[in-house]
């Protein structure tokens, strides 16, 4: 009969922090896409707001309305800047985070590996008893024919 794998509980650790990694590395791509969404979302803007400048210039502006988009654009250029700051911040977590997971399918991995091997040891011991019992009987089958032909 096969010993249980005395380190299951540890496998069962590991399985469970890679699967709370994993967790958190799709949370942490998800606010990275949702941060870069954002940046693009603000650049369109920035688009649209230098058309119109572009599109009223022809038709005229006056002093205020060009300082006024002037400072609006001005505005919006330094929140692209600031949300780009934030992409590379949450790429940045998201890698630390792919990094961490990877580190606990390693540990999976070893965990597995070593689980193999143990399964791997108890079949041969598995192997050898049965090659014993069938030895034994042999030896029995061969004695008790000996037994009755004397």
């Amino acid at each position: 009969m096969a010993k249980p794998f005395h380190l299951q509980p540890l496998v069962n650790l590991a399985q469970d922090r890679s699967e709370a990694a994993a967790q958190a590395l799709a949370k942490l791509k998800k606010l990275w896409q949702e941060a870069e969404n954002k940046r693009t979302q603000l650049q369109v803007y920035l688009a649209e707001y230098q058309l119109r400048l572009h599109q009223q210039s022809q038709s005229g502006l006056t002093a205020l309305q060009w300082r006024d988009y002037q400072a609006f654009m001005t505005k919006l250029e330094l929140a692209i800047q600031v949300q780009s700051q934030e992409v590379d911040r949450r790429r940045q977590a998201w890698e630390a985070g792919q990094a961490a997971w990877q580190a606990c399918e390693r540990e999976v991995n070893a965990y597995q590996t070593l689980r193999k091997r143990h399964d791997e040891s108890e079949r041969k011991v598995d192997e050898k008893q049965d090659q014993r019992l069938q030895d034994e009987f042999a030896r029995n089958l061969h004695r008790r024919k000996n037994t009755t032909t004397e």
